[in-house]
């Protein structure tokens, strides 16, 4: 299938210029000198990509934008201009705009850009808004917020469940505390997803993560989502990395299967690139998506619900709180946001007695004052059961490389030996 490309520039030598490239690359390509032009064009015409500068007579690239943006929701936009201030390339982010590029320019990367954007079909579901799909939501379908059923909670698992399907990259907002794990869990489309957490140290051997991730990435139908963490300890040369997984290039070009990254912010993106705490190509790269997770500052009437689906589903025994504790709930400062919120009530369920969990528990539990439980685990059983997992993760490993001992060490970053010992043993208790 030929794509179809629109050109929109005033200047006459470099609107020939761009024509000229992208038919060489084998487009079908038509220009225009005006915003105008293109808006008049597009209401006859179908295009798959627009390419347009920004200072025009009449409208501005950035009006046009905007009325693509309304009216043309499946067309991908890229902007190449000389007059682009900082300000301007956010706002054109979040607009939607697939690319902005500064003159002089990189005609190879202006390329490149445009077969990526081509090379799959537009998200109509953009940053923080609702799509407006009138599909019934069901909670429990969502871990992160299980039992909330107010306006905000439905609202955000709504934003959550249409952005399942992102096809590039997503960041998630939150606070301290919040549990980015339980939302990309949330995110994954269904069983065939893979959901991969890798911390900034991860990014500094290329030929160790892609055999990590080749050995992750073995379900051919769905998705490889990426979760980083650590923003800000993205320099130059892991933002590099991360660009090459994205683009498949070696040594990632074997992956097999779609990658996708989701960023995990606990700050403004925007006052992490003026300060400097974030390289310019990667704020580019990850300003495309957006979804703000609410605090539990903004979800107080659902917390009792939500803590009584906690304890029935995690907490490992049937409590339950009583009146009173429900009503302390919405009360305490959850300065730790979720993640201070699950520990609690694991602390609590652990103290409670007849199943019941009151309210001096809660309270205590959350002023960190129970102190720790005479029968706990001992630390010789805990020992046993991480050397349970280590030796389950390891065989699985293996298979995964169709018993490769070489390729499974790789991955898990050890020797043969320990893998070929720990599948002997397994082997023999098998026996």
């Amino acid at each position: 299938m030929e794509h179809r490309i629109l050109i929109v520039d005033d200047d006459q030598i470099f609107n020939t210029l761009l024509s000229d490239v992208f038919k060489q690359a084998s487009y079908v390509v038509e220009s225009v000198f005006s915003a105008d032009e293109a808006i008049e064009k597009l209401k006859s015409d179908k295009f798959d990509l627009v390419v347009t500068d920004q200072r025009m007579p009449g409208t501005s690239g950035t009006q046009l934008v905007r009325h693509i943006m309304k009216e043309h929701k499946g067309l991908h936009v890229v902007m190449v201009s000389g007059y682009l201030s900082n300000d301007d390339i956010r706002q054109l982010i979040r607009d939607g705009v697939g690319g902005v590029f500064i003159k002089p320019l990189n005609i190879f990367q202006l390329l490149k850009r445009a077969a990526q954007l081509l090379a799959k079909p537009k998200s109509n579901v953009a940053n923080n808004e609702d799509n407006g799909s009138t599909a019934a939501v069901n909670t429990g379908e969502v871990s992160c917020f299980h039992g909330a059923r107010s306006p905000a909670a439905q609202r955000f698992i709504k934003q959550l469940a249409n952005l399942r399907s992102f096809s590039s990259n997503l960041l998630l907002v939150g606070q301290n505390g919040t549990d980015f794990d339980s939302v990309c869990e949330d995110l994954a489309n269904s069983q065939t997803d893979t959901v991969f957490s890798l911390d900034a140290t991860d990014l500094d051997d290329e030929s160790v993560l892609a055999a990590r991730l080749g050995g992750m990435a073995t379900k051919q139908s769905g998705c490889l989502t990426i979760v980083l963490k650590q923003i800000e300890q993205l320099g130059e040369q892991r933002a590099e990395t991360v660009f090459s997984i994205a683009r498949a290039r070696p040594p990632f070009d074997h992956l097999g299967q779609q990658t996708r990254f989701v960023f995990c912010l606990k700050d403004n993106l925007d006052d992490m690139f003026d300060a400097g705490r974030i390289d310019e190509n990667l704020y580019l790269f990850m300003g495309t998506m957006e979804l703000k997770i609410p605090s539990l500052k903004e979800l107080k009437e659902d917390l009792p619900d939500m803590a009584q689906c906690f304890l029935d589903r995690e907490a490992g025994s049937p409590c339950r709180l009583d009146s009173e504790a429900q009503a302390l709930l919405p009360k305490l400062n959850w300065t730790g946001d979720m993640l201070q919120f699950k520990q609690v009530l694991r602390k609590a369920a652990s103290f409670c007695s007849n199943s019941i969990i009151s309210a001096s528990i809660l309270g205590a539990a959350f002023e960190d004052k129970l102190g720790v439980k005479e029968e706990a685990q001992p630390v010789s059983g805990l020992k046993e059961h991480l050397e349970q997992l280590r030796n389950s993760y390891a065989l699985a490993m293996l298979n995964l490389n169709g018993g490769d001992a070489d390729a499974a060490a790789k991955a898990l970053g050890t020797s043969a030996d320990f893998v070929m010992n720990i599948a002997r043993q397994s082997s023999k208790a098998a026996g």
